[in-house]
């Protein structure tokens, strides 16, 4: 069962699920504007062999409204919560924001860190300072909805209705070619964040001092500190997917043991949105098992 608790450290509330079991842990962290809840299509088969801790970020769900949202906070609340919670070397599963948070947490804390599965997210600054461009209709459309809470129902309309303009895709809108799934999910987490999250991240494509404002604590060259296995999985870039091919052959130059998987039918959120992940279960719990 699981069951939301909280831990305190300074003046930064992290809220997180534990499922309370007795096997070895994993520890799940979402991408930029979600939830713990992201997990909820995985956490049941990954609880089966797994104690799962699954985190809300800061300014995410449940967890305080504690700025400033760069990498280097996020990546010391990661370090916090694996010293005083878990407390035992951890299997990081990590999506989007989570993975590159979970990368510098595997490079700057090896003892911390058993294996890592990173879910389609950038690891050159560079790719960051890409999606912050191309995706600039995002940031600013979702902070917008978030700042201006309404019912559900009228925040779901916006979602859907959201206008977006991205580079290579031909889509007007945030809602074409989404299920009413994804779209109450997203709607779902909109509603539970803060919208300074995204400030920077709507500035950071234009604004050298808020890019870098974000990006503090993140430096691609650590990954070769890395010591645990690592899964790469990529998604469809034409589907709307992030991590690149040359940052996957700059990872797999650096990180000793690691491996690599393409999953053509995905887009960025690899079936988490849809509650479709069975090609994601199927990679990953073929890859945990080699930890065992």
């Amino acid at each position: 069962m699981l069951i939301e608790k909280k831990y305190q450290y300074g003046d930064v509330t992290l809220n997180y699920a534990d499922d309370n079991g007795s096997n070895p842990p994993l520890l799940l962290t979402h991408g930029l504007t979600d939830r713990w809840q992201y997990f909820l299509p995985i956490i049941p088969n990954l609880s089966e062999r797994w104690r799962v801790y699954a985190l809300d970020f800061r300014g995410h769900g449940e967890s305080s409204r504690s700025p400033p949202y760069t990498y280097a906070n996020h990546i010391a609340d990661v370090i916090a919560f694996l010293e005083n919670v878990v407390r035992e070397e951890t299997v990081l599963f990590s999506s989007s924001l989570g993975g590159m948070v979970s990368l510098m947490v595997a490079a700057k804390r090896p003892d911390l860190v058993k294996a890592l599965v990173f879910i389609d997210a950038n690891i050159k600054v560079e790719g960051i300072h890409e999606v912050m461009v191309n995706y600039y209709s995002y940031w600013s459309g979702w902070r917008k909805i978030a700042a201006h809470q309404k019912p559900f129902e009228a925040m779901l309309k916006q979602v859907q209705e959201m206008p977006v303009n991205v580079p290579g895709q031909v889509k007007k809108t945030y809602g074409e070619g989404l299920g009413i799934v994804s779209l109450m999910n997203k709607t779902n987490y909109l509603r539970h964040l803060d919208p300074e999250v995204l400030a920077d991240w709507e500035l950071g494509g234009v604004d050298p001092e808020a890019f870098r404002r974000v990006t503090s604590g993140y430096d691609e060259t650590l990954i070769k500190q890395i010591k645990c296995p690592v899964l790469l999985i990529q998604a469809n870039a034409k589907k709307g997917a992030i991590l690149r091919d040359d940052e996957v052959e700059y990872a797999r130059r650096l990180i000793p043991r690691c491996y690599h998987v393409y999953i053509e039918e995905y887009d960025h959120n690899t079936g988490l949105y849809d509650w479709n992940p069975g090609r994601l279960l199927q990679v990953t719990n073929v890859f945990l098992e080699t930890l065992r």
